[in-house]
């Protein structure tokens, strides 16, 4: 077998991975990063962030201006951007995953947001406004407290391409259709290399540090069935078919300790058309059409029965969305329809519907028959759904209005309006499986650690494949921040 030696070795190339070889690199190091992809397909589930949406802590526009060296100060004069704290970050992390969240970890993922994108920006990263999650405001523009602010330029595809015309510069080794095998260990329990295999086949590699950042297991039906449940294994999957939990198993198969929501997924509500892999664009290849359908906040969302099924307005879409996917795929034939009337055109419009395909009609009867669904059980839950709506505060898609509806289960809790003026639109939607929560337990320098809690010395993790931070649910623009914020501090002490 070959045998080649480096300080550090990165599993993966999404965001987490190339943070962390871009840290590693920073000490010093000599870096090597193996990716299972071929170049083509490069990037991990980062590349089919449409958004590429980080959440990270701020005080206002005076914080925001120096991710944004570019923007002009005439356009800051019509944005609306209030201070995001750190303990508006944690409440968030802990609201939404009901209070599962490591504290250690989150309290890691708050502290380090804001380092970590000024880091990036410093290092070659651009960053745009995300207008998208915007209210326009006569010609301002306005984003509800705890939005996410910026995404980088050209979405998830650019984030990927400027991360690797940095690592590029700087001389970093990327060997892509090369799979991380498995891990070496000595006897003394250290991680002091990686089993690689590419097309000629294995290849030993010596180091100090091996950092796992290569996802999840969310794009393997058969760890889906026996984690998620049955009925998983059919499910749609939003980004890469190569984040097969590879990096979690190996890690388990040396002693690291299983962490986190095994059962749990961020699976939101996309189009029924999406492909089985690489769901997140109804066209992959051309980043076409995305697929999500996230303005269901807006109007009711009925199962095949013709049934309402949750509760639409619990909360702003970037803090439900991740769950929402996963009670679609409960229902029967695991899709639903999202239902709004001709009041919202253009907050739909806000939302990316594009290349979807409506279905339409002027009233809800003539709409059941369309959809195949009872008329006689539809009407009737438009109708209870009307009759609850209460009137007595106006609608507000900018705040938690609390417009919401009394008498009928389940209730909706803000942004309850009548669904009372034609034409009728309904949009087809299922389940969209993008990262899992279960994975290895690290410390706060991002170690891996063994079941007796102790860390495993050579060995570190970063990414979708580490567990403890996001249970049931999570906030938007929170992944791709833990990615960075695990990677940098991943390869940064890989290296040391």
């Amino acid at each position: 077998m070959r045998t080649e030696a480096y300080d550090v070795v990165v599993v993966g190339f999404g965001n987490a991975a190339q943070a962390a070889a871009f840290s590693a690199h920073q000490t010093g190091a000599k870096v090597l990063v193996l990716e299972k992809a071929p170049k083509a397909k490069r990037g991990g589930n980062t590349w089919f962030s449409f958004g590429a949406q980080f959440r990270h802590v701020h005080n206002g526009i005076s914080d925001c201006k120096p991710l944004l060296p570019h923007v002009p100060e005439k356009e800051w004069e019509k944005i609306d951007v209030d201070p995001y704290t750190k303990d508006d970050f944690y409440s968030d992390i802990m609201r939404v995953t009901r209070g599962r969240s490591v504290p250690e970890l989150a309290e890691l993922l708050v502290n380090e947001s804001y380092s970590t994108v000024k880091w990036m920006q410093e290092s070659g990263i651009q960053w745009e406004i995300l207008y998208s999650g915007a209210v326009p405001e006569g010609d301002r523009f306005r984003w509800h407290h705890g939005s996410s602010f910026i995404h980088s330029k050209d979405g998830g595809a650019g984030l990927v391409e400027m991360w690797y015309r940095i690592l590029q510069s700087k001389g970093i080794e990327i060997r892509f259709d090369t799979a991380a095998a498995r891990l070496l260990t000595d006897d003394k329990a250290r991680v002091y290399g990686i089993v690689a295999k590419d097309p000629e086949g294995f290849t030993e590699i010596h180091c100090k540090g091996v950092v796992l950042a290569c996802g999840g297991f969310q794009a393997n039906p058969a760890m889906r069935a026996q984690f998620l449940g049955a009925g998983w294994d059919l499910g749609k999957v939003r980004g890469t078919k190569y984040d097969t939990g590879d990096g979690i198993q190996m890690a388990l198969d040396i002693g690291a300790q299983p962490f986190g929501h095994w059962g749990g997924s961020h699976t939101t509500p996309i189009d029924a058309d999406a492909g089985d892999y690489e769901a997140g664009f109804l066209d992959p290849a051309n980043r076409r059409y995305r697929t999500h359908r996230y303005a269901w906040t807006l109007g009711i969302m009925v199962n095949l029965d013709g049934r309402r099924f949750l509760d639409e307005g619990e909360d702003f879409h970037a803090y439900t969305y991740a769950k929402t996917g996963a009670e679609i795929v409960k229902q029967p034939g695991s899709m639903a329809y999202q239902i709004f009337d001709t009041k919202i055109k253009d907050a739909i419009d806000r939302y990316h519907y594009a290349g979807a395909t409506p279905v339409e009609a002027n009233s809800v009867r003539e709409l059941a028959e369309k959809l195949e669904i009872n008329p006689d059980v539809l009407v009737k839950t438009v109708e209870e759904f009307n009759q609850a709506v209460m009137e007595d505060r106006p609608f507000n898609e900018v705040i938690r209005d609390g417009k919401g509806t009394k008498g009928i289960y389940p209730p909706k809790t803000n942004w309850a309006q009548k669904i009372d003026t034609p034409p009728f639109i309904a949009y087809a939607a299922t389940g969209g499986l993008t990262f899992t929560y279960g994975g290895l337990k690290i410390n706060n320098r991002c170690e891996v650690l063994d079941r007796m809690d102790r860390p495993i010395p050579g060995l570190y993790g970063a990414g979708e494949l580490t567990g403890g931070f996001f249970y049931y649910n999570y906030p938007s623009g929170g992944g791709l921040m833990r990615g960075a914020v695990t990677g940098r501090i991943a390869g940064r002490n890989a290296a040391g």
